[in-house]
């Protein structure tokens, strides 16, 4: 058991580490520099590429290279806009069909809020494949997590001369993180 406890210790600090930090962006984010780098360009789409909001979408990820998950599809009169997102990069799209032009305002974020987007990136299934692979990692290290704390409560029951301060330790970590819950909670 001590090896298992160990082993996922081991496997999974990078990731605690990776959701450690950006927890500390989250809370002191007014006092960072998360300022993004705002860019913007026009792009002349053809005719099968702008067939619709979708293609013209799909031809500006794969051709102009605006890599990222398709959002916010709408339309208003002769102008569509939509965004194209992945972590640490938004793309906000204007597109005209009548004359085929892409009107794109870039917006790329430093590697610290790049680290809050992908600590409050949610769900599964993502059209953008490398959110997929980090949804799955991020399931993955919460289970090994979990089992992480499992084996080492295990651990500090076995060992009787321990029990007492473990269990203070145990009983006040518990009180302070539904206190902490509750508090976060109420201020929402």
């Amino acid at each position: 058991m001590r090896n298992i406890h160990l082993g996922l210790g081991l496997v999974f600090v990078l990731m605690a580490l990776v959701f450690a930090v950006s927890s500390l962006v989250i809370i002191y984010r007014p006092y960072l520099n998360t300022k993004p780098v705002d860019s913007e360009s026009a792009i002349q789409l053809s005719p099968q590429e702008g067939a619709s909001p979708r293609a013209a979408a799909l031809a500006l990820m794969q051709v102009h290279l605006v890599k990222g998950e398709l959002r916010q599809i709408q339309q208003k009169g002769d102008t569509v806009t939509f965004r194209i997102v992945r972590p640490g990069e938004a793309a906000d799209v204007v597109y005209t069909p009548s004359t085929g032009v892409a009107k794109i305002k870039l917006r790329r974020h430093g590697a610290l809020e790049t680290l809050v987007q992908l600590h409050t990136n949610h769900g599964l299934w993502h059209e953008y494949m490398p959110s997929n692979l980090w949804a799955a990692i991020s399931l993955l290290a919460s289970i090994g997590l979990l089992l992480l704390g499992g084996t080492g409560i295990y651990l500090w029951f076995v060992h009787h001369n321990e029990r007492i301060i473990g269990g203070v330790l145990l009983g006040f970590s518990l009180i302070f993180g539904f206190v902490t819950l509750v508090l976060t909670r109420l201020q929402m």
